[in-house]
């Protein structure tokens, strides 16, 4: 009995449109699978939901801010910055091509807003709320370990789980604490990627459109706009 090759298969998931006669079709190669193949945790279906995995690329040593510039945004001393700061935020800049000057406003006058001009890290909640939150792949009591981190704050055992992947850093999945303190603004651009931010602004999105991105709605825009305009006056 003759078959058709692999590449030929292939094809049918290639041009899959979910027109009826496919779909179809689809049912019915689905009742010659064998009880594996229907494992959810079967190789194939992982691969086919997610794909290669995704690494963060090395970052340059490039000065986009200075301690000056971010201490006049978050309008406090440069003396309350430690060097190790500018060092993370451009790395971040850098990893996330938010190098250009609408998206460096944008970015920062965000971050500004959702940290109180950088004095918080992680959030102020206890993270009990979002314990059984299946959404977050959180478990009974993986709420408070996986609370809000970073000056947009990642949430959730699964989020955590990206960026370690992403980064290649395990010690991501210690928690809060671990990446408040190492990636504050690491952990905030990988949000700022994974929203294709940089496309946004590009775009020529200006902070209203941005803070309903970022927000899910308009809180605090006047905050927002506050900040923007001081990194219009320091960003060229």
């Amino acid at each position: 009995m003759s078959q058709i090759t692999v590449e030929e298969f292939v094809n049918f998931f290639k041009y899959f449109d979910n027109k009826p006669h496919q779909v179809a079709a689809a049912k019915e190669l689905y009742r010659y699978l064998d009880l594996i193949s229907k494992d959810p945790e079967s190789s194939w279906i992982k691969l086919y939901r997610n794909g290669p995995a995704e690494t963060a690329p090395a970052p340059s040593n490039t000065v986009h801010i200075t301690k000056q510039q971010l201490a006049a945004v978050w309008q406090c001393n440069e003396s309350l910055i430690k060097d190790l700061e500018i060092d993370e935020m451009n790395k971040c800049l850098d990893m996330y091509e938010i190098t250009t000057a609408p998206r460096i406003r944008h970015f920062l006058s965000q971050t500004a807003h959702e940290s109180g001009g950088g004095r918080y890290k992680k959030e102020l909640a206890s993270g009990e709320a979002y314990n059984n939150r299946s959404d977050l792949g959180n478990g009974p009591t993986d709420g408070p370990l996986y609370k809000g981190a970073g000056y947009i704050q990642l949430t959730g055992k699964y989020n955590y789980s990206r960026l370690s992947k992403y980064l290649n850093d395990p010690r991501v999945m210690e928690g809060v604490d671990y990446v408040a303190e190492t990636y504050p603004f690491t952990s905030a651009g990988y949000w700022w990627m994974d929203n294709k931010m940089n496309e946004l602004i590009d775009s020529g999105a200006d902070v209203l459109a941005v803070t309903r991105r970022v927000n899910g709605g308009t809180n605090g825009l006047a905050d927002r706009q506050h900040y923007y305009e001081i990194c219009l006056k320091e960003i060229n």
